[in-house]
């Protein structure tokens, strides 16, 4: 057996791509423009090997016990810049300082966002923030990672969960200078829709794109902005709360599909270390609470312990409150795939995008049946309660 004939389950990590010894795969886009594994039959020798890496059929093991905290990095420079409270750049800078090499999403030239590597801070910069579209991992990633290791380098991996698992199961042993670091993921968006996206704010604004960020910090971390700066001097700023691209991800409207039924969700990972956004953290935990960003640090493994020890100046910390997962649920659960999920791919080059991501953002007679009465139950619940 080989990896197409598993490819409906696909996350598109791209470990199979790396551990096949006769290089019989390659990644390719489907209609929606998510990668997925095509296999050369000519060259296929049917080992089996891409098959059993695939972290979604043999998952790596997970953490036994798992502690979270809370924080942001002391120096505020680092803030602006990244999602949340920057602790991703306090870690990674001490990986560098040891002469290690930290992997990590990032766009490049043509503002895809691909998987690389930084050896310097300065390098480290294009690393930091969150990119909302599924990130292309090149075949020698995983290769570079592993022969940094087999020559006693630190290497530092950020991504998504199944990113992680991808690389852990290319690797097929624990090396103490790996640390590896996954981010709480809602879900990622095609790679199609983002270019058409970006082309079309190119076309509106009749420049290039020069720079862009989904997590603009404009007014704060909490109403964060998407913004684009574009070579003519232009530049485009909007709440991400009203922004289509945003709306239509956070709606799962683009999702891939094997989103929906993840694999790598809960408390225990396989990573060292999980970071996420602190949400509702005024309300669960207000002396936590930073206005330019709080981030919950889950540490996973006795490695992932020792680095944030060792950067514990350069951090604020403390132990998270109960509940502090409460506004984070895409960290327990896969998100559901949205009912309108189909209609959007029907209309999607039919409509004019804003307005078919407005449209498909409705909820349907259902979902508002359901709303009403979940309301309605809340409503009887805290009358009964207050009596």
């Amino acid at each position: 057996m080989n990896i197409s004939q598993i490819s409906d389950i696909c996350t598109g990590c791209g470990s199979c791509v790396a551990v096949c010894p006769s290089a019989a795969i390659r990644m390719q886009p489907d209609e929606h423009g998510f990668l997925h594994p095509a296999v050369d039959a000519a060259a296929c020798t049917d080992c089996g090997l891409c098959a059993c890496k695939c972290p979604v059929s043999t998952p790596p093991q997970v953490s036994a016990h798992t502690e979270i905290l809370t924080g942001y990095a002391n120096d505020e420079a680092l803030l602006p810049a990244s999602s949340s409270g920057a602790i991703f750049p306090v870690l990674a800078s001490e990986i560098i300082r040891r002469g290690g090499i930290v992997f990590g999403a990032a766009f490049n030239q043509n503002f895809d966002v691909i998987h690389t590597a930084a050896e310097s801070i300065a390098e480290l910069a294009a690393l930091c923030s969150s990119k909302y579209v599924q990130s292309s991992i090149p075949a020698d990633i995983y290769a570079q990672a592993k022969a940094a290791l087999t020559a006693g380098r630190w290497v530092y991996f950020s991504g998504m969960p199944c990113q992680v698992a991808g690389l852990k199961n290319y690797l097929s042993r624990e090396y103490e200078t790996l640390i590896t670091q996954d981010t709480a993921c809602h879900s990622v968006p095609s790679p199609m829709i983002w270019k058409d996206y970006r082309s079309a704010l190119e076309t509106q604004n009749g420049s290039k794109l020069k720079s862009f960020s989904f997590r603009k910090k404009a007014t704060g971390w909490e109403n964060y902005h998407i913004h684009a700066a574009f070579e003519n001097g232009r530049e485009f700023l909007q709440l991400a709360a009203k922004n289509p691209y945003q709306r239509g991800f956070i709606k799962g409207l683009y999702s891939r599909g094997s989103c929906f039924d993840c694999k790598f969700k809960g408390i225990e990972r396989c990573s060292d270390i999980t970071l996420a956004d602190y949400w509702g953290v005024k309300g669960i935990q207000p002396e936590a609470y930073h206005p330019q960003g709080t981030s919950l640090v889950l540490l996973h493994s006795e490695k992932g312990r020792a680095l944030l020890e060792r950067c514990k100046d350069r951090l604020q910390t403390c132990p998270a409150a109960e509940g502090a997962l409460t506004w984070n649920p895409a960290m327990l659960r896969p998100i559901q795939k949205p009912a309108r999920y189909d209609e959007f791919w029907a209309g999607y080059e039919q409509k004019p995008f804003a307005e078919l991501v407005s449209a498909c953002c409705e909820p349907t007679k259902e979902e508002a049946a359901k709303e009403r009465w979940n309301r309605s139950l809340l409503a009887r619940v805290i009358r009964r309660l207050t009596r």
